[in-house]
């Protein structure tokens, strides 16, 4: 590698028109890897606009090698709260700009700070009062699929993300002042939960910090009343979490048609499958082995496939692989079978697809939906949501 010394010289050849050079330039500041930003803060160089964006773009192509090496560290951490936030600090890390010098551990241990200098007492309903009344975080109405909103240091510095991102900021910091704070994994809208005076209770942090009485949620999604109760009690860890937050990213890069980080954040997310899957092998008896985990989506749902793009709804479940053999010889590009898997329909065709778990995301885009068979599985939309009626799947004998 060149001595840092010689990065001054290097910048000034920059506008040079030869493609050669450029590749050169190029190829010897990358060898710095992520240490580039600051060896040229050492240097204290004064940057033109268009040596910021080489170097700019030197340091993406350099964070995308780092984001795929650091990955990893996050799994090896034992308390559960440590995992989420080491995880969310590596993917801020990798959001922010080349020329950031915010830390994530710090902006949080700064509120933590903060709220115990103006709150003598540690209750959650405060802090929650604290972080999105007195600090004025907020749910981002307008620019909801910005990528930046799973950013936590963007988050906090602008005071604006989506449900799971400002729940996270506040657990974390909960977690600080030692407040037992837990991720609600409520469909289509995470939540946080609490136990107040003995009894549970849910926090909106989208929602300026709106405290939610159990009974209220059941009211709301009446349409599943029968599995609701099971999804408020769920205890769900960091790997949850952090599955949902890289969902949110595939989905804001699709958006963008942003094909090269889309694919980058699906890889995460199929690591983190991976990782979670092995992990949990050697604790499992051979009867949970063969059941597996139940579904987390349900008929109804509007999903976009993770890696094809397509748009769809969920009309039937299967809590495991059901088809005939010969089609899943021929499918390679699906999971284990070891996992809920769905039938589709395919928006704007006649199709229906089936699809592993593991290759479905929730859409929230509200674009309108069409397939011959929609009014034939469901009901009229009630305020968007699409009700499952009483006709039949066909068996799949087919």
């Amino acid at each position: 590698m060149i001595d840092s010394k010689q990065i001054p010289y290097l910048l000034r050849l920059v506008d040079d028109e030869s493609s050669e050079v450029q590749e050169k330039i190029f190829a010897e500041l990358a060898l710095f890897g992520p240490s580039l930003k600051d060896e040229i803060k050492k240097l204290s160089l004064p940057l033109t606009s268009v040596q910021s964006q080489y170097i700019n773009q030197i340091y993406q192509t350099n964070k995308l090698d780092w984001l795929k090496q650091i990955w990893p560290s996050w799994f090896e951490l034992k308390d559960d709260y440590q995992k989420l936030e080491g995880a969310l600090t590596i993917l801020s890390d990798f959001l922010n700009n080349y020329d950031s010098t915010i830390s994530l551990k710090r902006l949080l241990d700064v509120l933590a700070i903060q709220y115990k200098t103006r709150h003598r007492l540690k209750d959650e309903r405060m802090l929650a009062r604290f972080l999105f009344k007195e600090k004025g975080l907020q749910g981002d109405e307008f620019d909801y699929y910005s990528p930046q909103n799973c950013n936590l240091t963007y988050v906090i510095c602008e005071k604006k993300g989506i449900p799971i991102s400002l729940a996270s900021v506040y657990m974390l910091v909960g977690y600080r002042l030692g407040l037992h704070i837990e991720g609600c994994h409520f469909p289509g809208h995470f939540l946080t939960r609490i136990n107040h005076k003995g009894r549970r209770v849910f926090i909106d942090c989208f929602s300026a910090g709106q405290i939610i009485q159990p009974e209220d949620i059941l009211d709301l999604r009446s349409d599943i009343q029968d599995g609701m109760e099971e999804i408020l009690e769920e205890k769900i860890n960091a790997e949850v979490i952090i599955r949902r937050v890289l969902a949110n990213l595939v989905r804001a890069y699709q958006m963008l048609e942003n094909s090269e980080m889309s694919e980058l954040m699906v890889g995460l997310f199929q690591d983190l499958d991976m990782r979670v899957a092995h992990k949990r092998i050697p604790e499992l008896s051979p009867d949970e082995i063969i059941i597996d985990v139940g579904p987390q989506l349900e008929p109804g749902l509007v999903v976009q496939h993770a890696r094809l793009g397509y748009r769809g709804i969920i009309v039937e479940v299967d809590t495991r692989y059901k088809t005939v053999e010969k089609w899943n010889d021929g499918n390679k590009t699906e999971y284990s079978r070891r996992q809920p898997w769905y039938h589709v329909l395919v928006h704007d065709s006649d199709q229906v697809t089936y699809v592993a778990e593991a290759n479905l995301l929730e859409d929230f885009s509200n674009l309108e939906l069409k397939h011959p068979l929609l009014s034939y599985f469901f009901d009229s939309p009630q305020e968007g949501l699409y009700i499952r009626n009483n006709n039949p799947w066909p068996s799949p004998d087919f």
